[in-house]
């Protein structure tokens, strides 16, 4: 008899803003879902970072890993936490909710939000971090268009 124990099937794995949990229904609000961050310079701090998982089909003591990494691994994890979620019936739906502050990107490119069990990648999110970039002859805050010129005060009335 084999030791074999399938790894849980994710129902979702987002990155967000926030996650909020109702305490009366048990209901989860994710707010402001994305898959990129812009800023102007590297390295970043981003100040919080969510991410919610949804797992399925587990059984018994799983362990679980939740890692953040750029695209090629070439840098050690900018976040790699490891867990246990016990799963009392394969049929019920463990919810994760977790949250990372400050977290810094040394340089824009492709990372990845990724679960883990044991050895096994389930399932991974794309984050991109992009340079923002200002239209040219534009100044100010990255999102802020600049305030119009004045008007002219030497043109004669028509």
């Amino acid at each position: 008899m084999s030791d074999y124990v399938p790894e849980p099937d994710v129902l979702s794995l987002i990155v967000c803003d926030q996650i909020i949990t109702d305490r009366v229904t048990g209901k989860v609000s994710l707010i402001g879902m994305f898959s990129a961050i812009h800023t102007p310079r590297f390295p970043v701090v981003h100040p919080q970072i969510s991410v919610y998982v949804a797992l399925t089909d587990g059984r018994g003591k799983t362990p679980l890993t939740i890692r953040i990494v750029d695209a090629n691994e070439a840098r050690k994890p900018l976040v790699d936490g490891k867990g246990i979620v016990e799963f009392k019936d394969p049929r019920m739906i463990a919810n994760l909710a977790l949250q990372f502050h400050g977290l810094r990107f040394p340089e824009a490119g492709q990372y990845r939000v990724q679960i883990w069990c044991g050895s096994a990648l389930l399932r991974e999110a794309r984050l991109h971090v992009l340079e923002a970039k200002r239209p040219p002859g534009k100044s100010g805050a990255p999102g802020f268009a600049p305030a119009p010129p004045d008007p002219p005060t030497d043109v004669p009335d028509a």
